[in-house]
Order: C-alpha cells, then structure tokens, then sequence
C-alpha cells in the first residue's frame, strides 16, 4: 500500500512539475501576443509598384565604409535612458558596437535552422547559448506561422530572401561596409564582398543625415505584415528598435519600451532621437510587444505583451535577434589556416597572412619571379631552385627542383629548365656525343692548293690586264703630244694658208677658176 502511493505520489509530483514548466511558475508563461504592432493589414491592398521584385540592378542604399580599429576598446557601451517625447517620459537602452564586424551577428530564432522550421523563440532563449552581452529582437516574421520575412544572412549563411521585394535592409559585407536601405536580388547575392549579417526591417528612418520616414511609406511593400494601415503603424506611440550606425561607422541598437496607443514612440521620434545622437543611417525593426532588450542574458527591457495570467507581462517569443557579442573572426574557422583568440585570428604554418589568414606570403622577394608561393613554400618554376628560387639549376642539373640530371657530353651547355644541350664545336647530336666528319689531312693539302694556285692565276690575270690597258694609255698620250708641237712649229715659222669656207665644202669661186697660178696672196679683196 505504501508503494501504491509512493507512485502516485510521485505521479502526481511530475504532472505538477510539467504544469509548472508549462505555466512558468505563480502567473507566468507564454506571452498572449496581445500587443501588436504590424505594419499592413492583411486585407488592405496597395499599388502593385510597391511589391514589384526587383531582380536585378541597383537600388538606392547607402554604403558606409567600416570604423577604424579601436585599440583598448572593449565590449559594447550600453546607456539607459528616460527621456521625454512631449509630455511622455520614456525609457529605453541605446547601444555602440566599435567593431561591428567582429562582435555582431543575426541569429536565427532558438539558433540556426530557426527560419527554416519556422521557430519562435524568446530574445533570451536565443541570446543565451550564443553568449550575446546585448541582444533585441530583429526583423518581422508572420506571427500566424513563424515565418522569417525579408532577406536574412546570418554569420555569412543566407537563410531567408525577400525573393526582390523591396523593404528597408541592414546588413555588413565581409570587408566591414555597413550597408543600409534597399537592395535587388542581384545586390543581395552579391559575391564579390558577400553580406555576412543582413536583415530586413520595414521604414527607411534616417538616410544620410536626414529622416526618411515619407519617402520609405511610397517605396516600400506590404507583404512584409499584416495589420493596421500604414500610417498608423508609422505615427502611433508603442515600444520600438531601431538598428543603424553613426559618423564613426560604430553600429547602434535603439529601443524603447512602450505599449500601443498608450506609451513608448512613433516613428518620427525615435528619428529624431536617434538623430540626436549623432546617427546617419537607420531602419526601423519589429516593435509593440516584440519590442525586448536583453543584457548579459536577463531581460532587462519592460515586455508590452500580458502572461496567461493578466496580471504579469511576458517577454513575446519572436523571430530573428541581434546580437552583440565577444569579437568573433570572419570567418569563425580563419579559412582552415589559423586558430581564432580574442576574436583575431592568429595564422598557422609558416606563409599564411592576412586578418582572416587567407594571405599567401613568401616574402619580399616574392618567389624572385620564377615560381609561385603556397602553404609549403616557394613552388620554383623548372629550372630554379632554393627558397626564394632565386638559383639557377647547376652542377649539370635542369627541371623542376633541379632534380633531374643532364646528359650533355663533350662539355657541352645544359638548359637549366629542359636540360637540352648546346654542343661545342666538333660535336653533333641531342647529348653531344657524335663528332662531326672531318677530312683526311692530303684532302685538305690538295684542296687548299688547289684554292691557292686559282687565287693566284686569277689576281696574275688581273695585273696583266691592267699593265696593258696602262701601256696602251700611254703611248695614246705619248702620239698625241708628239703631234701637236709638231703642229705648232709649223705654224711659228709662217706658213700659214687661208682655206675659205667653199673649199672647205669643195666648191670654188668662179674667180679663182680662172686664175689657177695666182696662189701666192693668201688674201683677196
């Protein structure tokens, strides 16, 4: 009997216990998910440009290059605020990140694989295991089925896409750009500098200095949630966040408790309050009873949403959530190449550089040229050798690491790269081995004379010929001299005769026809 009811005892202690874990304690338990803050109503339809998915092509976004390394600067600074927005005092956390590349991610709801399952979680029941110092709820999600919406990159894996629907975005690429405001599908797959964390919110609040509130409610698309009008959505006063970053390019968290139509803010406050603090670019997150802040694993943040039991309020279990954590590497595992210590990775091997040790780096010398770096060393081109390759094969050597032995003969020149050879006079063949034919001694005397007597005759021939032509010039000039002084004696002694021009041409005047004695005169008138 006893036994009996020692089991029912414990029966009844373990049904107990499950209602406990299910009521989560004196009056606490799930939230009623009464306090809801949602962009669109379901019914209500809006223009179709508001929904076009844009594929392709560049949307209006602003890029902020990533902050300066902080040495010494460690942890986000959180401050808590109770500050007034018109007659209300409301109360909030703002928060700084120095390296957000480092020390902030997207997680998942309840960790990875959350969108995909499309599982709700509390702020807490996420931030916990992956030891976030600061958390808040993220993005929207379908509070019917727990769907993630818009486009999400979590730790560098993209687990839910907006499919080119257009809602504010913030994300950081894999340089440390922070990226704020809309983007195609082109832009979110982007592989050149990856996004490692993006999320979708719903209302572009600040872009480039300037609240952006009016221009966000004509671009952006309403099946992102349901319920409310949009106007109502962006003036009505609940808790809000809010994720952007400043000048510095420091990332910043808003939030700020409230509950709908009764305290907290609208839109237009949390952008000037933002704008106060020296905020630039900045979207708008989920708010009303999603709104939750988290510090060092405990809620810290006064939930909007009712427990089962009226009388408590209970944090609302939600979708994604940022988290602000200990620096972490990009990527997590340093590329295989190095352990990651204090969130900076410290490179393995000997070669391997670089923030995310995917450097390879061999020296100054660079392989001198003649080979290619790895994770071993310099991998030297054929016919180089040493640890910069910067020695030519030797020692009758050539090909890779000069591994390889030449087989030239007769001392012939070996190519270091493919060990050909180069013979030296007298020698033929690819070792260098065969002597060319050479003639017999006699041979040569014979040929050689032969070539002599030829020469000789030719140049004999030559001399010859040209004394001839020299004695005939000569005595051609001797005649020609001799003759004409010859001609200029006769012609000083005065015997000159007058030849007239008919007689020249053989005609005579018929004067001197009939006086053929008269040849003394020389002149006639």
């Amino acid at each position: 009997m006893a036994a009996s009811m020692g089991r029912w005892l414990l029966f009844f202690l373990a049904l107990l216990s499950c209602f406990w874990e299910a009521s989560g304690g004196y009056g606490w338990g799930a939230s009623l998910d009464d306090d809801l803050l949602l962009p669109y109503s379901r019914p209500r339809a809006r223009s179709a440009r508001d929904c076009a998915r844009v594929r392709v092509g560049s949307r209006e976004h602003e890029s902020w290059p990533p902050p300066a390394a902080t040495p010494g600067v460690r942890g986000p600074a959180v401050r808590t605020f109770v500050s007034h927005f018109a007659t209300r005092a409301v109360a909030g956390h703002l928060t700084r990140v120095a390296e957000p590349l480092r020390t902030f991610s997207v997680l998942e709801p309840g960790g990875p694989g959350g969108c995909a399952s499309r599982r709700r979680a509390t702020v807490e029941e996420t931030a916990r295991p992956a030891g976030c110092s600061v958390a808040q709820n993220g993005g929207f999600f379908r509070m019917d089925t727990g769907e993630c919406l818009g486009n999400i990159v979590s730790d560098g894996r993209r687990v839910s896409s907006a499919g080119g629907l257009q809602n504010a975005q913030f994300g950081i690429r894999r340089d440390g750009t922070l990226v704020t405001g809309y983007l195609s599908e082109e832009e979110v797959l982007d592989t050149e500098n990856p996004f490692v964390q993006l999320l979708s919110g719903v209302v572009w609040l600040i872009r480039n200095g300037s609240v952006y509130i009016n221009e966000s409610q004509a671009a952006e698309c309403d099946e992102t949630q349901e319920t409310g009008s949009f106007s109502k959505f962006v003036n009505v006063i609940s808790a809000r966040t809010a994720v952007g970053h400043d000048r510095k390019g420091q990332l910043v968290l808003f939030h700020a408790d409230g509950q709908t139509e009764q305290r907290g803010v609208n839109l237009w406050d949390m952008a000037e309050f933002l704008l106060k603090q020296d905020v630039v670019n900045a979207i708008n997150l989920d708010g009303g009873g999603s709104a939750t802040f988290v510090l060092n694993g405990t809620l810290a943040s006064y939930p909007s949403d009712h427990c089962q039991d009226n009388m408590w309020r209970c944090p609302r279990s939600v979708s994604t959530v940022v988290c602000v954590h200990e620096p972490r590497c990009q990527p997590p595992d340093c590329n295989g190449h190095g352990t990651c210590v204090e969130g900076r990775c410290q490179c393995t091997g000997h070669f391997w550089r670089g923030a995310a040790c995917n450097q390879l780096d061999c020296g100054p010398s660079n392989c001198s040229l003649h080979g290619l770096c790895t994770e071993t060393g310099c991998h030297c081109e054929a016919g180089w050798t040493g640890s910069n390759c910067s020695e030519a094969c030797h020692n009758g050597s050539f090909g890779e690491d000069c591994a390889k032995k030449c087989q030239c003969q007769n001392g012939a020149a070996c190519d270091p790269a493919l060990g050909t050879c180069t013979c030296p006079p007298g020698f033929t063949g690819d070792t260098c081995m065969q002597v060319k034919p050479r003639l017999q001694p006699s041979e040569v005397t014979v040929r050689t004379g032969s070539l002599s007597l030829l020469t000789g005759t030719t140049w004999l021939a030559l001399t010859l010929a040209l004394v001839f032509l020299l004695l005939i010039s000569m005595v051609v000039n001797v005649t020609m001299l001799l003759g004409s002084r010859a001609e200029r004696s006769r012609h000083l002694d005065g015997a000159y005769v007058y030849h007239p021009l008919q007689e020249m041409n053989g005609e005579l005047p018929a004067t001197e026809k009939e006086q053929p004695g008269d040849t003394c005169n020389p002149f006639k008138d």
